[in-house]
């Protein structure tokens, strides 16, 4: 992929992203809230590729795949008002089936829209699927890309008033006092929390500080320890033994991988 390919990816991802156009301010500050979190895995893409040691096509090819990410989100929100896959759909495949709709990709080669459009699919899996190794490469380099920023997102939505907050993004959950026990088992077993185990926001907080058991690469794990994501979205969690145990289990795994 050319600078000069991914410049016009770009000017049409911006293009299909205006054309959604909502009706109301909480409706437009959901839309603006996919926008900019596309636009900073984007950014994240480059640091992580900078300091894993890619560089020229492949550097922006997984740009592109950034870009292209979160595609669905956009139908998915203007049909359902939503964010939430499991009230909707699974926003990869919608993302997936957007692509092709606005030809987003058209000029772009086989084998490079085949990448990009495999990083799209399964970026929001559970697990990773069996691909081959130059697919799973850019797979991985979306999830923590994409990782990073949201839980920037999430530290910066906790911090807000409730009605500053965008109405999309908290997934309907309940505040909730405490940290339910399956959640909690979750992080002690270092695995990704189930969403079915998620009965409240605090949980929910749970599930996103689990995802860095599925973190990919170093560079990842040192900027996540630099920014301090992982430490100001606990801080947000109830104080109690519980959250004490999360913080200092996800501490050693974190350090032990950012060394």
């Amino acid at each position: 992929m050319t600078e000069e390919d991914f410049a016009r990816l770009k000017r049409r991802f911006l293009r299909y992203v205006r054309d959604y156009r909502m009706e109301t301010p909480a409706e437009r500050q959901n839309i603006a809230l996919k926008r900019a979190h596309t636009l900073r895995v984007c950014r994240n893409m480059g640091f992580i590729t900078r300091g894993e040691g890619i560089s020229g096509a492949d550097a922006r090819l997984a740009r592109a795949a950034a870009l292209l990410h979160d595609a669905g989100r956009f139908p998915q929100y203007a049909r359902w008002r939503t964010f939430n896959d499991a009230a909707s759909a699974n926003h990869g495949l919608l993302g997936v089936e957007a692509i092709g709709k606005a030809k987003l990709l058209e000029g772009i080669s086989r084998g490079e829209r085949s990448l990009i459009i495999r990083a799209v699919k399964y970026h929001n899996a559970l697990a990773l699927p069996r691909l081959d190794k130059r697919s799973l490469l850019f797979l991985k380099l979306v999830r923590d890309a994409d990782k990073l920023d949201i839980w920037n997102v999430f530290i910066e939505y906790f911090g807000q008033e409730k009605k500053d907050r965008p109405t999309a993004a908290g997934q309907g959950l309940p505040e909730g006092k405490g940290i339910s026990p399956a959640s909690l088992r979750g992080i002690l077993e270092n695995r990704v929390v189930r969403l079915a185990e998620v009965k409240s926001l605090n949980d929910y907080k749970l599930l996103l500080l689990s995802w860095v058991f599925g973190l990919n690469f170093g560079t990842t794990f040192r900027l996540l320890r630099k920014r301090r994501l992982l430490e100001r979205l606990a801080a947000t969690l109830p104080r109690g033994q519980a959250a004490g145990r999360v913080i200092a289990h996800l501490e050693k795994f974190v350090s032990l991988r950012s060394s």
